[in-house]
């Protein structure tokens, strides 16, 4: 005699929990400094400052946007959605180990490209470099939102890097309408392979410029290279359908 199991619901994901505390800490510390625009001055990049004992100013740049209102919109912006996707296929530890370690190494490489800026975008760098990586080595895995962030994110920041303004509008809307294409398709696994390759070699090429965020980008892909056989099991999703018969 056999008995067979009912069907299991597949796992539902759960909240993503570092990409909510961070985003609220950044909300706030951007609520901050447009209510007193004196706090942009404390905690933005001051290598000076920092050397004379304000350490605070290790991390302090990551809760602050340098460049107005477009870069608090776009850079919080892209923390939810990155962060999301990345907390879901890396796990709240990996991805933190993403954000604030690459985050963290950013600000002294700011201290020769960027002395006085601020924004938590190298640390977004962080997680699309990790991203790649993953989406490079597991294409077959990836989900349609993860196929399309990670190229677009990098065609806004190397657009504007190289190109400016224009740069920024033009690379990502060409990015946007390939991809809108593309991805229409069932299967997408060549899609994810080339737009992981894509990225990657773009990412190369910012660093070599050089460039804060091609440096994190590339960063973070490297730091993927270690995580993301974690992730691919922090990812599997639960099974579905019947189990095996047991025998009595």
């Amino acid at each position: 005699m056999s008995v067979v199991e009912p069907p299991r619901p597949p796992r539902r994901p759960g909240l993503p929990i570092a990409t909510v505390i961070v985003t609220l800490v950044t909300v706030l510390g951007a609520a901050a400094q447009l209510h007193d625009p004196d706090v942009l001055t404390r905690f933005r990049r001051d290598y000076p400052a920092l050397h004379d004992g304000e350490w605070w100013r290790w991390f302090t740049p990551m809760l602050v946007q340098s460049a107005g209102w477009g870069q608090i919109l776009f850079n919080i912006g892209s923390l939810i959605v990155v962060g999301v996707i990345a907390e879901r296929r890396f796990g709240t530890l990996r991805w933190l180990v993403l954000y604030l370690g690459i985050g963290l190494a950013g600000e002294a490489i700011g201290e020769r490209l960027d002395p006085t800026g601020a924004g938590n975008s190298l640390a977004v760098c962080g997680l699309v470099g990790g991203l790649a990586t993953l989406l490079l080595l597991r294409p077959g895995r990836a989900t349609r939102p993860h196929t399309f962030v990670v190229p677009y994110y990098v065609a806004c920041v190397a657009g504007l890097g190289f190109g400016g303004v224009v740069g920024a509008t033009v690379a990502p809307t060409v990015v946007l309408v390939v991809l809108s294409i593309l991805l229409r398709a069932e299967r997408y696994r060549g899609v994810a392979f080339v737009a992981a390759v894509a990225s990657l070699v773009t990412a190369g090429l910012f660093a070599a410029v050089p460039d804060q965020h091609g440096i994190a980008l590339v960063a973070g892909a490297l730091a993927g290279l270690l995580l993301t056989p974690a992730a691919g099991r922090a990812a599997r999703p639960g099974r579905t359908g019947t189990a095996a018969p047991a025998r009595k």
